[in-house]
């Protein structure tokens, strides 16, 4: 692993992560700092509720490309190889890409929860265990969270991620399936589980934090 490409990915990738769509879409179209209204969290779904739907989708589609651009160019240019080193490093890059958002440099470093982000990192390693996944977690809060204020947006996550690198686990001792050059089903190496199960670590710490804070609040009210 070439440390002075590693600095560059990391670098670019926390950067790309802290431009924040979910503020300056608010700033731009409302005059508002969404972190000073609803759930004051600058992310999709506070958008959606004191925006609008539609720029909400947006903020979603621009957060989740900067978990997947930096990731994608990194591993064209920086490191291409199927090699333990080279997932560690890109592992590294998503990180770094969501700790722009959620500690972002252009906006005093107060961010976001990170949870687009952190889609667009895992699709890149393990898009088909992160949309199953993302189905078990989302079906477990419509069944017993349903009530809950902001349950889909701060619930999902907490489910979701200590599930993925569980369904990575299972994926591979029971799949192997092969499609084209760089994308598979299962069957994937150790360093990959490892490095899905440090991703969902570092997620599920920034999100625990912010639940708590959340239904604290809820609580006081």
């Amino acid at each position: 692993m070439n440390a002075l490409f590693f600095l560059v990915g990391i670098v670019v990738a926390y950067l790309a992560g802290s431009i924040n769509f979910a503020i300056l879409i608010s700033r731009w179209v409302r005059g508002i700092d969404i972190r000073s209204v609803g759930t004051k969290n600058p992310g999709t779904a506070n958008v959606g509720r004191e925006v609008g739907k539609g720029w909400a989708a947006l903020v979603f589609l621009g957060d989740l490309a900067k978990g997947l651009i930096p990731l994608f160019l990194s591993k064209s240019f920086l490191f291409p190889e199927d090699h333990y080193l080279d997932c560690m490093a890109l592992v590294l890059i998503g990180m770094a890409a969501i700790t722009g958002h959620c500690w972002p440099l252009y906006h005093r470093f107060k961010g976001g929860g990170g949870l687009a982000t952190s889609i667009g990192v895992y699709m890149f390693f393990v898009p088909v265990e992160f949309f199953v996944t993302l189905l078990v977690s989302y079906l477990a809060v419509q069944i017993f969270f349903r009530t809950k204020k902001y349950a889909y947006g701060q619930l999902v996550p907490m489910f979701f991620i200590p599930l993925a690198p569980l369904m990575v686990i299972l994926s591979s001792l029971f799949l192997d399936i092969p499609v084209g050059d760089n994308f598979r089903i299962g069957g994937y190496p150790w360093y990959m589980i490892t490095g899905v199960a440090l991703l969902s670590v570092y997620i599920f710490m920034i999100n625990l934090r912010i639940v708590r804070q959340r239904f604290s609040e809820d609580d006081s009210d």
